[in-house]
């Protein structure tokens, strides 16, 4: 029977497990693979929250630790790390967001929640650094073994990676307008989530979410539909031109 899941609960102080065997690094390998997102197709995005947005502790830990790694020497500030994980847009960001598929992928979540799993993370010996965040040799054997990924202590949910570049359409075009209008306001994030669980085909759906005023719907409704759209049918079109498992 396979090792249960570690949660992020330990002191600083407590040494890491014993080193796996070979055996069960196999196994842990195998469970890597599995854990790995699984694509989404835009069919099943009419789904409640907790089914959008459910994902494995052990894969919300795998993809904290990825963005760490994918992060440029000596490494950047934990708040930046919540912060591109939370799908902040800052300028001086753009250059660590390009180097990964992780922004905006704990959006769901607030901010403090994020910090709080990297504060655990650093308790755990997973990641160290304050100013310079950086994986430690425990972070590295996570990544490469899923048995020595931990489960964090609390729950948290995560943007499909399906979906993500439909959040990232959304959350530029929130950036744009915000700068053009002057309007820190406008596209909360509680309707950017809304727009992820419900994307709305058509103006009349726009109208109906909570939190879309009449500004929204009359100003920004027809660009917002729009965004949708162009990402579903990008979408289907890549389907359509992917090969069938028949293919030769």
């Amino acid at each position: 029977m396979g090792r249960r899941p570690k949660r992020i609960d330990l002191p600083a102080d407590v040494p890491s497990p014993e080193p796996v065997t070979r055996r069960s690094r196999r196994r842990g390998k195998a469970e890597t693979e599995r854990l790995k997102e699984r694509p989404i197709s835009p069919t099943e995005m009419e789904v409640g929250e907790e089914d959008t947005f459910a994902l494995p502790g052990q894969q919300i830990t795998r993809l904290v630790l990825e963005t760490v790694a994918q992060m440029p020497p000596p490494g950047v500030g934990l708040r930046t790390i919540a912060g591109i994980l939370r799908g902040e847009t800052r300028a001086n960001w753009l250059s660590y967001i390009a180097r990964t598929e992780n922004w905006g992928a704990l959006f769901p979540n607030s901010l403090a929640s994020v910090e709080a799993l990297l504060q655990d993370l650093v308790r755990a010996g997973y990641i160290e650094g304050k100013h310079f965040v950086r994986l430690t040799e425990k972070g590295q054997r996570a990544l490469e073994d899923a048995n020595e990924l931990p489960v964090p202590r609390r729950p948290l949910k995560a943007v499909p990676p399906s979906l993500r570049p439909l959040l990232w359409k959304l959350l530029l075009l929130r950036a744009r307008l915000v700068n053009e209008r002057k309007a820190p306001g406008l596209l909360k994030d509680s309707v950017l989530l809304q727009l992820l669980q419900h994307p709305p085909k058509r103006l009349s759906e726009l109208k109906k979410m909570k939190g879309v005023g009449a500004f929204i719907a009359n100003n920004l409704g027809k660009e917002i539909v729009r965004v949708v759209r162009e990402f579903f049918q990008r979408s289907e079109a890549s389907k359509k031109e992917a090969p069938s498992d028949g293919a030769a």
